[in-house]
């Protein structure tokens, strides 16, 4: 009959431990144990202004984006923060030529922030020029749309990685964008 008890209280105990409903009595020092905090928020911001290149033509844009912000803190301070930036239904209209431009892409930016003092992250997505074809000059060239950053991206945050502003605004001609 022992043999019996002995069996079955080893196969209930596996089967607990299995499941993961046994204690361990080993304790960790709480230096070892560590803290992290996670953040994440996203806002759709208004995209509205004059992207000024310093060798094309002025463009005039509205339009929007859509920024996610994601912060990995470590547990001295400091950490990680991943903001993805993309456009929706960005448009602009050539101050110059009249021409019309589509905006369109996303981009992700990756920044250690130290743990003190924070003062804001500040990125340039980069995004799609596309210019369609010109009808009026033959044959009706199509221009492949090329690399810009039209925009600045803010990202405020706490000592701790809590997410406190996000801001966008389009580039008035900060960036040399061909």
């Amino acid at each position: 009959m022992r043999g019996h008890l002995t069996r079955a209280v080893t196969k209930v105990s596996l089967v607990l431990a299995m499941l993961g409903l046994v204690a361990t009595t080993a304790t960790t020092p709480a230096a070892a144990r560590t803290v992290q905090l996670i953040d994440r928020e996203t806002v759709v911001l208004p995209l509205s202004g004059t992207f000024g290149g310093f060798f094309s033509e002025p463009i005039d844009i509205t339009g929007s984006i859509r920024v996610r912000v994601v912060t990995d803190t470590e547990s001295g301070g400091g950490g990680i923060a991943r903001v993805t930036s993309t456009l929706l239904n960005t448009t602009g209209i050539g101050e110059v030529s009249g021409d019309a431009y589509r905006f369109v892409g996303s981009d992700t930016d990756e920044v250690a922030w130290p743990p003190d003092p924070v003062t804001p992250l500040t990125f340039n997505p980069t995004f799609l020029k596309i210019v369609p074809p010109n009808p009026i000059v033959p044959p009706h060239p199509i221009v492949p749309p090329h690399p810009i950053q039209p925009v600045i991206v803010d990202v405020t945050l706490g000592s701790d990685g809590a997410i406190q502003n996000i801001s966008a605004l389009v580039d008035p001609g900060t960036i040399d964008n061909p």
